[in-house]
């Protein structure tokens, strides 16, 4: 028999995966960015060495353009990892809850244990909203006037 602990564990162990490959993708992703602010720092020091005085720097942009592309392509790849592991993400919480015996039991336990974080008082709402809503702006006095 499966127990709503078991599916509990399991949904947060993939959660737990997610925010580790979620943190990976960060870290990569840095990596290459880092490589690329330094080619685009010695391409640009390279140019500037060759500067004359009185002169306005040109910068290649066959250069430029290429770092462009680098960035796009760490971009791209990047997204393609977060996608990927979304969709992992998602299956695993498929299965597991679809391997759930009882479901019902398992909502009352989800339940009851994020229950204090669902609670508010009844007549909370309304004092929250009067507070949240902005002060009417004054009218404006017309030109007419």
């Amino acid at each position: 028999m499966s127990y709503p602990l078991d599916q509990i564990t399991a949904l947060a162990k993939a959660n737990g995966e997610l925010v580790l490959k979620f943190a990976e993708i960060a870290r990569t992703g840095g990596e290459d960015y880092a490589q690329i602010g330094s080619k685009a720092a010695t391409l640009f020091a390279d140019q500037l060495k060759e500067l004359k005085p009185g002169t306005v720097p040109s910068f290649k942009s066959e250069a430029v353009t290429s770092l462009f592309g680098e960035v796009e392509k760490s971009r791209e790849a990047s997204v393609g990892k977060i996608k990927a592991a979304v969709d992992e993400w998602q299956d695993s919480w498929k299965d597991l809850l679809s391997q759930a015996t009882n479901q019902q039991e398992l909502t009352d336990t989800i339940q009851t244990w994020f229950q204090p974080l669902l609670k508010t008082p009844a007549a909370e709402p309304e004092k929250a909203k009067e507070r949240a809503a902005p002060a009417p702006a004054p009218a404006k006095a017309s030109a007419t006037d």
